[in-house]
């Protein structure tokens, strides 16, 4: 790597200017054949880098339309032997039930074909190394065709809300998959001792009623178990309000992604992308933390202040399904 350093002799100042120089490195596969059973390794890279582009396409060949969304992929770092990351491409951008609406995005992440197009530029840091295996699920067709590509880039700084996060910043999974919670019931969908700042919140449920709804999201800090409200209910987190009255949306930085309201079945996904909206946290212990419906003060009438009080409305037992993107240092 080279440097260019410019002296003012005049002044007596001396910059170090761009050092070192981000270099980008690309990479793509066109046309896989995709087996059921089988595992495939699509990208292995050795170094310290910093994944800032992943796109992928793909369809049955059966015929029977887009695959891409469905797609399993696990992510190994720095040579882990355990998976540092598991994903579906659906979720990685925050829509949940498999939804294929098209087209919609931002500068970040989006889906920009009905058969496919989904991209994400979340910045995945990693010192040694970074490999990426992709499987298609077990209920799905016997094979498959994918497009895909990937960049990643050197000398590249992690940037949240502005703020440039220390060197040794890596992004942290929070993965719940299809957990069943009963009425009532706490779920931390971060817990960690590390200093840090979410990046982004993926979530999905499905209940019988709409009031699992009526659960807030909490956040505690160094360890205390005083909670400091994140939201007044499930839809406030999302920007909306009254169960998501207008329906589903997908805007740069938030969205519901699905909103089907049934008279016996409830289903609901969106995400929260924490940019605009910092959420940062110091080291000695942070929980963000959610409850499927909740409890009012009998006496205030104030919800989720009384973890005692009575249930709001009928909430019942739900099935979740959440991504929490975390950077820790």
């Amino acid at each position: 790597m080279y440097s260019l350093l410019v002296c003012l002799l005049a002044c007596g100042v001396c910059a170090v200017i761009g050092a070192p120089y981000p270099i980008t490195k690309t990479y793509g596969v066109s046309q896989l054949q995709l087996q059921q059973g089988k595992t495939y390794t699509l990208y292995q890279y050795e170094g310290t880098a910093v994944v800032t582009y992943f796109w992928l396409t793909g369809t049955w060949n059966n015929g029977a339309g887009d695959s891409a969304s469905q797609m399993n992929f696990t992510v190994y770092v720095d040579g882990a032997s355990r998976a540092t990351y598991q994903f579906t491409p659906n979720q990685l951008i925050g829509v949940g039930f498999n939804d294929l609406t098209a087209p919609w995005g931002s500068d970040m992440m989006g889906r920009d074909s009905s058969l496919g197009g989904i991209y994400s530029h979340m910045r995945i840091p990693f010192f040694k190394s970074i490999r990426y295996d992709v499987a298609l699920p077990h209920d799905a067709p016997a094979s498959s065709i994918l497009f895909w590509q990937i960049r990643v880039t050197e000398n590249y700084p992690i940037v949240v809300s502005g703020v440039t996060l220390p060197p040794q910043t890596r992004l942290v999974q929070y993965n719940f998959q299809s957990v069943n919670l009963t009425r009532l019931e706490f779920i931390d969908f971060v817990s960690t001792s590390n200093a840090g700042a979410i990046y982004m919140h993926f979530f999905q449920s499905e209940s019988s009623t709409a009031n699992f709804m009526e659960g807030c999201y909490r956040a505690y800090y160094g360890g205390s178990q005083n909670q400091s409200l994140v939201s007044t209910g499930f839809e406030d987190y999302y920007q909306s309000a009254y169960y998501f009255a207008a329906g589903p949306y997908r805007q740069p930085g938030v969205g519901a992604t699905v909103v089907q309201m049934g008279d016996s079945l409830t289903k609901i996904s969106g995400y929260k992308v924490h940019d605009t909206d910092p959420f940062f946290f110091d080291k000695g212990g942070f929980r963000l933390q959610w409850r499927n419906g909740d409890t009012q003060d009998p006496n205030t009438g104030q919800k989720c202040m009384d973890s005692n009080g009575p249930a709001v409305g009928n909430p019942q037992a739900s099935t979740i399904t959440s991504m929490t993107w975390v950077y820790e240092w």
